[in-house]
């Protein structure tokens, strides 16, 4: 569509066709500058909340502020009264009256003392007040951002929400501590001043007062300034944050890599905006100061020559004039120490704003208290034509119309390439994340119409890469059941093949794991989780890849651990090892989204080209399928798991010689030629 100068053409049309509409593209700029006019008033109206919200988490506190604003009070007014009895020391001196020269020093010494008394005691309770209202607003805003749903964190940074919790509430800190304290001490000082100067001599009060309207003008202008460059900075601080976690949380891989130029770089990087930023900010600073500097200065030189006029024509006498320069030079320090503290104001302003838009949002998916809370479970598991993508990738659709169903007490394995969906159906069973259309449903149960927390309690997850806190193993082995007694934890960890090894470290269940488990091996690891899940004895159990990180004698203690856990519950096993496949009681084979096809390990073979070749691959990856020599304890949980498996046959479809083997991960050339015959023993 042609466009006439100075024209622009709007579809108005609903659907997106209509007839075209003309405006003026001159009007563009105005109408760009209204808009950004509307949304700084928006950003004022809720910055101008936040501060309310700030003061509403001091209430408890409020005793704190209310004894600290009085002996601030009383701290200014012993400061004010300095002034006047320096002036009137001038004019014992000046008439040679010594016994009013005594009495003038005796009160100023004593006026000094209570001053710094009452400094002492305004200094504590309005920093302890900060103390005490930083630490409940952490603690606020810490459980605000656990409570987010899943799909949050996948968009938010965590140097982002660390750099919330650390800089930002320090900044708040400092607002209720040192701004407001200074701010009302500055305040007081420069209301008392002025009120004395009047009181002193009118002529000259009004021209101390023709100072204010050049710093207030000039006050407001560095303020909006230094509140933008604040939010800046701590967006950068943030990053710096992320690049500084990830990089130490990582260091093993950066190190394999020889990436620590490169971290230094993206870390140097963040940094030295943070500098430039804080540079600006620094000259900013020293403008604003000097020009406040040069304003005062010079009113302060009028007063001396107007004074000192006064002083010759005898309207005013010389301990008058003294005390009246004394109060000018007080309210000009107060006024400069007001000028300073508006920056720093500014910068709490910002991050006022950005801790309560924080703790003030809504998680799109509550953690509990919603929905029914069924007082036993079943374990039927559904997934009913569900469609999803994930919040952050909303065009990149995940299922399609997938559907499952799994009764109680069944071993379910989902097979296929990668990305083609399996992991998120261990997701929305866990209801990290709701379908965009379908329904997952335990018991018959949408799992939007129950309470996430009765959900959770009943679903044990393992997954390829298990999560170990940096506390003890008994810490790590309870997080799921922080009650369990020793006894517990000891069991739980035997049946996952964990206890032999944890005895044998010297502080044993005590032993701390290190950052994610740094000082355990993968395998036990992997066990440690599978001790966890034990402990929380959950009728649906959620296997993610369990043992496929694994080296072969880990995998064996792994799997024998996983058979032992699987009994008698309901099971989903994403899979990639051949001999947890053949365990299950149906296998689904998961391609672009949809199940492709399902049936038991034997059926599959013979319909389904893509398990098929699935099976084909893993065989071809396996070569020789001779039994690695195992260590005793491998030896001794294999025996077992042979016993166990054998006994629980009827449960999980393996029966016979061929069950334990599966049992154990071990597949013999027989099996492998029952599986595909004609594979056994084939590079």
């Amino acid at each position: 569509m042609a466009e006439n100068p100075g024209y622009v053409a709007v579809d108005v049309g609903p659907d997106g066709s209509g007839t075209p509409r003309r405006v003026n593209s001159k009007a563009e700029p105005f109408l760009k500058e209204e808009q950004a006019a509307e949304e700084s008033k928006e950003e004022e109206k809720r910055v101008g909340l936040s501060w309310g919200r700030l003061f509403e988490e001091a209430r408890p506190v409020a005793w704190r502020l209310v004894f600290g604003t009085l002996f601030l009070l009383l701290g200014a007014g012993t400061q004010l009264a300095i002034p006047a009895l320096f002036g009137s020391v001038i004019d014992a001196l000046t008439t040679r009256n010594g016994d009013q020269l005594s009495r003038d020093v005796i009160v100023l010494v004593i006026i000094s003392a209570a001053g710094a008394l009452f400094s002492l005691i305004r200094a504590f309770l309005f920093n302890s007040a900060g103390e005490f209202v930083v630490a409940a607003l952490r603690q606020k805003l810490f459980r605000a951002v656990l409570e987010q749903e899943v799909g949050f964190y996948d968009a938010t940074k965590t140097g982002e929400l660390i750099s919330r919790l650390a800089s930002d509430t320090a900044v708040l800190k400092d607002a209720v501590t040192v701004n407001i304290s200074m701010g009302l001490r500055f305040g007081a000082t420069a209301v008392g001043g002025i009120a004395y100067l009047f009181a002193l001599s009118w002529q000259l009060a009004l021209m101390m007062l023709g100072v204010v309207p050049a710093i207030a003008i000039s006050a407001v202008i560095f303020g909006r300034y230094v509140r933008k460059l604040s939010k800046e900075q701590q967006k950068a601080l943030a990053d710096a944050s992320e690049v500084a976690e990830e990089t130490f949380g990582s260091i093993r891989t950066v190190r394999s890599f020889v990436a620590e130029p490169k971290q230094t770089k993206a870390y140097s990087g963040s940094i030295d905006l943070t500098l430039a930023l804080g540079i600006r900010n620094a000259w900013a600073g020293g403008i604003f100061v000097a020009v406040t500097s040069v304003v005062t200065s010079c009113a302060f030189i009028g007063i001396v020559y107007y004074g000192g006029t006064l002083v010759i024509q005898g309207d005013i006498t010389t301990g008058v004039l003294t005390s009246f320069l004394l109060f000018a030079l007080q309210i000009g320090a107060a006024l400069g120490g007001l000028a300073s503290l508006f920056g720093s104001i500014m910068a709490a302003m910002g991050a006022n704003d950005r801790v309560f838009k924080l703790l003030d949002r809504e998680p799109a998916m509550p953690v509990s208290g919603t929905g029914a809370t069924p007082k036993g479970i079943e374990g039927l598991v559904e997934l009913r034509d569900v469609h999803f993508s994930y919040p952050t990738r909303k065009d990149a659709k995940v299922l399609h119309g997938l559907s499952l169903a799994m009764r109680p007490g069944e071993v379910h394995a989902l097979v296929g390439s990668s990305g083609g969906g399996k992991s998120t159906v261990v997701n929305l069973i866990e209801r990290f994340y709701d379908p965009d259309a379908g329904a997952v449903c335990v018991d018959g149960l949408d799992l939007r119409t129950v309470d996430p927390r009765w959900l959770r309690t009943h679903v044990g997850l393992v997954r390829q890469e298990p999560t170990l806190f940096g506390t003890s193993i008994r810490e790590n082995i309870a997080f799921g059941r922080p009650g369990a007694s020793q006894d517990e934890i000891v069991a739980a960890a035997r049946k996952a093949n964990a206890h032999e090894f944890i005895s044998a470290f010297p502080d044993g269940y005590d032993t701390v794991v290190g950052e994610k488990g740094v000082r355990l091996s993968g395998g036990q690891k992997q066990r440690v989780a599978i001790a966890r899940a034990v402990l929380r004895d959950p009728a649906i159990l959620l296997l993610d890849e369990a043992t496929s990180a694994l080296d072969a004698e880990s995998e064996f203690l792994v799997q024998a651990a996983l058979e032992r856990l699987m009994v008698g519950r309901t099971v989903l096993i994403i899979a990639h090892r051949l001999s947890t496949v053949r365990s299950a009681n149906r296998v689904h084979v998961v391609d672009a989204g949809v199940i492709r096809a399902s049936g038991t390990h034997e059926t599959l073979l013979a319909s389904s080209p893509l398990y098929a070749q699935l099976v084909r691959r893993q065989l071809s990856g396996l070569g020789s399928a001779a039994t690695p020599e195992l260590s005793a304890e491998a030896t001794a949980a294999t025996a077992a798991a042979e016993a166990e498996a054998a006994a629980a046959a009827p449960a999980t479809g393996a029966s016979g010689p061929e069950g334990a083997a599966v049992a154990a991960g071990r597949l013999s050339d027989a099996d492998v030629d029952l599986a595909v015959p004609g594979l056994a023993g084939t590079p």
